[in-house]
């Protein structure tokens, strides 16, 4: 796979999307994951919903203990999207190159966006092996 600098921006910006799409979103997960925890680790609810999780973080001053772990999501986050957008643009061009087609239809789409997925989940999978290996040895 040669670098091609409309892949190379398309990939950019997508895994960009992803930075502030994860950020946004990240005290919402927060927020679900603690109370699912406080509910399994309790018989007794201390929340009756995720929004009493966000309105005890704030009425605590602790809303920046929403946002923990987020350095690391916002890693993982970026490079998948950007893998797959870079082999989303380089499968559809190489597609249109090859077919000397001026569109892409529905099932051409489709097998293009699973390319660039398994693509994705091919080199994230790499990567966490070989992160993984290089912490345990």
């Amino acid at each position: 796979m040669a670098l091609d600098m409309e892949s190379l921006v398309e990939a950019t910006s997508g895994a960009v999307g992803a930075l502030v799409s994860t950020t946004v979103l990240y005290p919402l997960d927060t927020c679900k994951t603690r109370y699912q925890a406080e509910n399994r680790a309790h018989h007794h609810q201390r929340y009756r919903n995720i929004s009493d999780v966000l309105l005890e973080a704030i009425s605590k001053g602790q809303v920046l203990s929403l946002y923990q772990g987020l350095g690391t999501k916002n890693l993982q986050s970026f490079i998948s999207q950007f893998i797959y957008f870079y082999g989303y643009s380089f499968f559809k061009r190489l597609y249109l190159r090859e077919s000397k087609s001026k569109s892409i239809g529905t099932a051409a789409n489709l097998l293009i966006a699973a390319a660039a997925g398994a693509c994705t989940a091919i080199a994230t999978q790499a990567s966490h092996h070989f992160i993984d290996a290089q912490i345990l040895y």
